[in-house]
């Protein structure tokens, strides 16, 4: 009996989702609203001063938030959330990091990140509904969530590779030598966004994007 109690203990974030109703199909009033919330949250810590710029990119807090959204909304959503974000800061409203707005910032060094957070939030979403729906103990968990968040970042770096080589010319090899301490920090960054999704998982079981796609 202990060891079952133990057991479900552990599980609390996923094993909730038996009594979960069945999905709909299209977004509902409740995923709109998530879906705004989360574009406003990414916008919301783009504005986070940046603690350094390197190559003319900045270190932004957004991708916290960019990372946070696949593991707790799943694909759709999160990549209707991103796509927003991107949108309203393309039509001009200054919400992308040092306060910059308009379709000119998807043509600069950091223009490529940007638009990558689109597909990089449809794609991990997707890996971690897969994941949720196996309902893995806790820290099997956290260990796959990391994962999930390394899947958005090598979309995002990637974007953002060729962005560089593209809008600023620069060659593979100084565009990977700018990227390379970035990236190293932005690992950290996952691991906060790993730890942010256990607490929003377990407080909130039913965001998981494999119970509400059952």
């Amino acid at each position: 009996m202990g060891a079952q109690t133990e057991y479900a203990n552990e599980n609390s974030t996923s094993n909730v989702a038996a009594d979960a109703p069945p999905r709909r199909h299209g977004f509902q009033p409740t995923d709109l609203a998530l879906i705004a919330v989360f574009a406003a949250f990414i916008g919301a810590l783009a504005q986070i001063p940046p603690i350094f710029v390197v190559g003319a990119v900045p270190f932004a807090m957004q991708m916290i938030g960019v990372l946070l959204a696949p593991m707790v909304l799943g694909s759709l959503r999160a990549g209707a959330a991103c796509t927003l974000y991107v949108v309203v800061g393309v039509l001009g409203m200054p919400i992308f990091a040092g306060q910059r707005g308009g379709p000119g910032v998807l043509l600069s060094a950091s223009g490529g990140y940007l638009i990558a957070f689109i597909p990089a939030s449809f794609i991990a979403g997707a890996v971690a509904t897969a994941v949720l729906r196996r309902r893995p103990r806790k820290p099997l968990l956290i260990v796959w969530l990391y994962v999930v968040a390394l899947v958005s970042l090598a979309v995002i770096y990637l974007g953002g590779i060729v962005g560089q080589m593209i809008n600023v010319s620069l060659s593979l090899s100084a565009s990977l030598a700018v990227n390379a301490p970035l990236f190293a920090l932005d690992l950290v960054k996952a691991a906060f966004a790993v730890v942010l999704a256990i607490a929003i998982l377990t407080a909130y079981p039913r965001l998981l994007p494999a119970v509400r796609h059952r």
